[in-house]
């Protein structure tokens, strides 16, 4: 599509029936459309219904598995609404509409020892970051950026950092991430990659995940996967 004279690069301006379209199709946008629309209706108030980054957002999941109860004083708050329908619920049973509802928000699914869902679209908290680099630095030496020394083969998100680091907090629990930008999967443990799509990550025990399901595959498919492989 053309962009409509007057727009900046790195934004595509939309009708309100693209957008529309473009929802139904994706479970989000990169941005909020009304808010964008609002902050720069000053400079493009005449020609601009709504306003998004040039690709529409990627489901994204984090999700902690096996949570013990003390714990939970280390996940703030969560979505409210939609959540209170899956509070309580077997993970296993509501985890495909789970996923999908929260796959643009931000935050955690988080899922105790009887494998209930506890926390939906949770922040992670008092996560010592520090701490586990410098483990790491012992391990692999101090020449290696931040996101290779925790195992990573490029630089990651916040979404990856705080996977692997709340599982170096919380011994024994496993975190599952999938990336919106590359579609990664990964499982953490112990602070360490357990298993990762990413043939260039550095996998804990060299165990490296295949992930061969019915063609063709849709993220959902594959973090259904991951969340019950038993590793």
């Amino acid at each position: 599509m053309k962009q409509k004279k007057g727009s900046s690069q790195g934004l595509l301006l939309r009708t309100v029936k693209e957008i529309d379209k473009i929802r139904k199709e994706h479970y989000g946008l990169t941005y909020d459309c009304k808010h964008a629309a609002a902050s720069v209706s000053r400079v493009f108030g005449r020609f601009v219904s709504y306003v998004q980054f040039d690709t529409p957002k990627k489901p994204a999941y984090l999700v902690l598995l096996g949570m013990p109860e003390e714990n939970l004083k280390d996940t703030h708050n969560g979505v409210t609404g939609m959540a209170t329908k899956y509070l309580g619920k077997p993970f296993a049973r509501v985890m495909p509409q789970l996923l999908k509802d929260i796959g643009n928000c931000d935050g955690a699914v988080v899922v105790d020892n009887a494998g209930k869902v506890v926390r939906v679209g949770a922040q992670l908290i008092n996560l010592d970051t520090r701490g586990l680099l410098k483990e790491r630095k012992r391990e692999y030496g101090k020449q290696e950026n931040p996101a290779r020394l925790l195992g990573f083969s490029e630089e990651v998100g916040t979404r990856h950092t705080s996977a692997i680091v709340a599982s170096y907090k919380h011994q024994g629990i496993k975190v599952v991430t999938l990336s919106e930008e590359t579609g990664d999967i990964r499982i953490y443990e112990n602070g360490r990659i357990l298993a990762s799509t990413n043939t260039k990550d550095r996998v804990h025990g060299k165990r490296r995940l295949t992930i061969k399901p019915p063609e063709p595959s849709s993220p959902l498919e594959k973090i259904a996967e991951l969340a019950t492989i038993s590793i």
